[in-house]
């Protein structure tokens, strides 16, 4: 009898081991989950750039971009034009956007935007949201769609006549002399 009890007493120890076992390996993937982004949060985070404009000392604007094309090309084609996700912190708050404000963006080669649209926090949706600073403007920003060697080498670049210019240089694949064949 006393050997019986022992055996239940063994084999519990035993379920019990794996069952904290596998407990923990739970809370290890969704430790995992929460330190390691999904496919679509690293799709994001690849395709955004910071800049910030700085004079006498102080931080103008920040101005932090998605290239919505290179995130989600299946609802952001490039064939229907370059589109930006633009959120933009202005030191000197006003009830102005900062374009009024005197900033630009434009592309590298000079193109300006085709269309912008300010959006409001309660417009932004998924990783727009969880990502939008609180204190944020928040722009869809779109220009006419670019040949592939520019979409390869995409900048934006914010400026001010005042405080100066940035680039945001999005996609730095190289192309191969196959690529460039018939552009």
């Amino acid at each position: 009898m006393c050997l019986k009890h022992l055996l239940r007493f063994f084999f519990g120890g035993i379920l019990i081991g794996i069952l904290l076992i596998l407990n923990g390996c739970t809370k290890m993937e969704s430790l995992k989950s929460k330190l390691i982004p999904s496919k679509p949060e690293e799709s994001y985070i690849q395709a955004t750039r910071k800049s910030e404009l700085v004079f006498d000392e102080t931080t103008r604007i920040v101005l932090i971009a998605v290239h919505l094309n290179a995130y989600d090309e299946k609802n952001y084609p490039h064939e229907n034009g370059e589109v930006f996700f633009v959120d933009v912190y202005q030191s000197e708050q006003n009830s102005l956007g900062f374009l009024e404000n005197g900033y630009r963006l434009t592309l590298s080669n000079g193109e300006s935007p085709i269309k912008i649209t300010r959006l409001q926090s309660k417009d932004l949706q998924g990783l727009m949201k969880q990502n939008a600073m609180r204190w944020g403007e928040y722009y869809l920003v779109k220009f006419a769609p670019q040949n592939k060697r520019i979409q390869d080498g995409l900048t934006l670049v914010l400026s001010h006549p005042k405080f100066g210019e940035n680039f945001l240089k999005f996609g730095f694949k190289g192309l191969s002399k196959e690529d460039l064949k018939g552009k």
